[in-house]
């Protein structure tokens, strides 16, 4: 127990001796340099990109029709389930089959939950494209909580929101992977079997990290 708890702080003390960057949101763990980590960006970017495409498409197409109807064409269950049949068709031809991909949502309550299993790799982009839905969210149901505001929203605004959240997701994922090309350039100078056993406390601090997660999900879906 004691060495579990002592490996955020050694990993820690490594990872600054060979100048890597401390990620606070993992406690210390950075953005690991398996194949599967490097994999799992590329495809996501991939599959972001594709979703910002998409919705450029659609959102002409959408402004195209309210033109010819005359008047805003609201959101409704019908139109936000073909709108995301469209985009989740793109991205997942986009991805990579083998990559991990790990889901995230903003309630009516305007609160976010993320896949306790989402990587650090991942994670920080998934928050950062569920902030763009929770700033709207708070800014739309501040006078009345209890109010559906989705039914409100016109389906191209709806659009708009989801692209932005998709190009806030982008930066922080092109940042992850430009910064996980430093660090894993860094650990391949090391003497192998201080490379090896740092990827293995990483990969070990990032199970931890996960575990504490799922009990932190745990926790608030019971308060």
């Amino acid at each position: 127990m004691h060495i579990i708890r002592l490996l955020p702080f050694v990993l820690g003390g490594i990872l600054l001796l060979i100048g890597i960057p401390i990620d606070s949101r993992a406690q210390g763990s950075a953005c690991g340099c398996s194949q599967q980590d490097k994999l799992d960006l590329d495809s996501r970017i991939k599959q972001v990109t594709a979703a910002m495409k998409e919705y450029d498409a659609l959102i002409s197409e959408w402004e195209r029709k309210e033109k010819g109807a005359g008047e805003p064409l609201m959101l409704n269950s019908t139109h936000r389930r073909s709108v995301q049949g469209s985009v989740g068709f793109r991205m997942s031809g986009a991805g990579d089959p083998n990559a991990r991909r790990f889901d995230a949502v903003t309630d009516a309550a305007c609160y976010i939950t993320v896949n306790p299993a989402a990587t650090s790799c991942l994670r920080g982009a998934l928050e950062d494209h569920e902030a763009v839905h929770k700033k709207a969210c708070e800014k739309n149901t501040s006078s009345n909580p209890f109010t559906d505001w989705r039914a409100s929203q016109r389906v191209v605004d709806y659009m708009k929101e989801e692209q932005a959240g998709y190009q806030k997701e982008l930066e922080r994922l092109t940042k992850e992977r430009n910064q996980q090309q430093k660090n894993c350039q860094k650990l391949t100078k090391l003497d192998p079997s201080m490379q090896r056993q740092l990827e293995q406390g990483m990969a070990q601090q990032e199970r931890l990290q996960s575990a504490n997660n799922r009990l932190e999900s745990y926790g608030k879906s019971l308060n």
